[in-house]
């Protein structure tokens, strides 16, 4: 019986002799479109790990900010939660001086490249994303994880040993607070309508005065 096995395409002999119809050609076929998707599945685990690289970059780069000339035994050992979100907000704000660029130039009525263009919507999407759902950063709240950030060379087979929390921004804690006060609020009077007025001004005068009105 002929080898039909999913082997790699420079194993396959004789590749160059098989009939467009054969089974060897169908044995090649299976064995590139295998080769294309495991390429396909290794380029999206390089660009996502990437991504997550840069992202701790700037927060290993950023986190001290101002205070480079402080010596490390007096630098902060961990981050509120608050100071955190407050961090991602910064974070988000990488991009502003680019973007405002690229929209004077829109502006002035000139055509955007299509990498300006694209980078404008990943922008956004991120914002939106981190505003919606937060996101993943380094859990400065944990000593030990800042311990490690300071410490991180930038490896990217190391990166696991950095844990990451999801946080959204502080921009937007305001308007979630403001929104929960209004259902407190509106649950609050909602209640208050239901409660029956259970005195009548007669027996309200006579409680307060002691006296019974006829």
């Amino acid at each position: 019986m002929p080898n039909n096995k999913r082997k790699r395409v420079s194993k396959i002999k004789d590749k160059e002799k098989a009939h467009p119809y054969s089974r060897k050609a169908r044995q090649i076929n299976r064995a590139m479109h295998k080769e294309t998707h495991i390429a396909k599945a290794k380029s999206e685990r390089i660009n996502m790990a990437l991504g997550r690289g840069q992202k701790i970059v700037w927060f290993r780069d950023n986190m001290d900010k101002g205070e480079e000339d402080v010596d490390a035994k007096l630098k902060k050992k961990m981050w509120t939660m608050v100071e955190l979100r407050q961090l991602v907000d910064v974070y988000l704000a990488r991009n502003d001086e680019e973007i405002e660029t690229i929209l004077a130039k829109k502006e002035e009525g000139k055509n955007l490249l299509q990498k300006e263009s694209l980078f404008l919507q990943l922008v956004d999407s991120e914002v939106k994303e981190a505003k919606l759902a937060g996101v993943e950063v380094p859990d400065l709240t944990n000593g030990a994880v800042v311990k490690a950030l300071r410490a991180w060379d930038g490896d990217l087979n190391s990166i696991t040993t950095i844990k990451l929390v999801t946080c959204k921004p502080a921009s937007i804690i305001p308007i979630e607070e403001e929104a929960k006060n209004s259902r407190r609020g509106d649950s609050a009077s909602a209640k208050a309508d239901k409660i029956p007025q259970l005195l009548t001004e007669q027996q309200a005068i006579e409680i307060a005065t002691g006296m019974v009105v006829n």
